[in-house]
């Protein structure tokens, strides 16, 4: 049974709108209290049990919002089926207990994506379609954002503070960097350069990435290095692909959200691994 305090429940894709959505959770419980909203990067623990985890807050929330980017609906899986089509895929899960529950839904769309129609949906979730979504633009973030949060402010939610809440910019844009402004990142970054590679698992997609190779000169230093970095990427949960082998750490920088292009996170966390890396001794050049 849904809880007598309301709940607004996140639900999106990783693949898709991961950075975006954990920003709208964090302006939700920063408004509403932390208690007012789920979702499981936030909200799930090691100790957990995952789907039952889920399971319960779906049941306790008053509100469901599915949070739609670019590749929402077109997210396949390893056989190259839309995910969406499936009935055990999560987010097909939560807007059809949604449906079923009558809970209000209300969809948030990303960087201009249109709101899916009836005919794009599986059958036992078109009613999706019916309900009226908000918009979050890249160049109008944080106006929608405070239009977003009235809009829950008049569903039941209770501030927990009086008075205006100014929110800060995003922390992703959501784009990708142009060619002049990656040319500038490149600038700042002497050390990295950006490439291009096959998206594993998606046929005829292709990912850009920062990528630079540091070299220590132990192995201990480059697990050290690593292991020192864990905290700041858990910090700003944006995460490197990354590979040690002896001596030496190499890194590739991407934005998922965007579809797998450099954007501001990655720059920001290419500059932190380049000052952490100055801590650390250099090698030894054979002579």
């Amino acid at each position: 049974m849904p809880s007598s305090e309301p709940l607004a429940f996140v639900s999106y894709r990783r693949t898709d709108s991961s950075a975006a959505s954990r920003w709208i959770a964090n302006s939700i419980a920063r408004t509403f209290g932390s208690q007012s909203v789920f979702i499981d990067t936030e909200s799930i623990r090691m100790s957990n049990d995952w789907a039952h985890r889920i399971d319960d807050a779906l049941s306790a929330a008053t509100l469901l919002i599915p949070v739609i980017g670019p590749h929402w609906l077109s997210t396949t899986d390893k056989d190259h089926r839309r995910r969406i089509d499936k009935e055990d895929d999560w987010v097909h899960k939560e807007i059809l207990h949604a449906l079923q529950a009558g809970l209000r839904i209300l969809p948030v769309l990303l960087s201009r994506t249109p709101m899916p129609d009836a005919e794009a949906l599986p059958i036992p979730i078109a009613g999706l379609s019916r309900f009226q979504a908000f918009e979050l633009r890249d160049d109008r973030w944080e106006s929608d954002l405070g239009l977003m949060l009235s809009e829950i402010d008049q569903l039941g939610f209770r501030r927990v503070s009086s008075g205006s809440v100014r929110y800060p910019s995003p922390m992703v844009s959501l784009r990708e960097f142009t060619a002049a402004e990656l040319q500038r990142v490149l600038q700042r970054l002497p050390d990295w350069r950006c490439v291009i590679s096959d998206l594993p698992g998606a046929p005829g997609r292709q990912r850009s990435e920062l990528h630079r190779s540091y070299e220590f000169a132990s192995f201990e230093d480059a697990l050290s290095f690593m292991s020192a970095a864990v905290p700041k990427i858990s910090e700003i949960q944006h995460h490197p692909r990354w590979e040690n082998i002896w001596r030496t750490v190499s890194v590739w920088l991407s934005t998922w959200d965007i579809g797998h292009k450099p954007s501001d996170l990655d720059l920001d966390l290419a500059l932190y691994l380049d000052t952490l890396r100055g801590q650390y001794a250099q090698p030894r050049r054979r002579k």
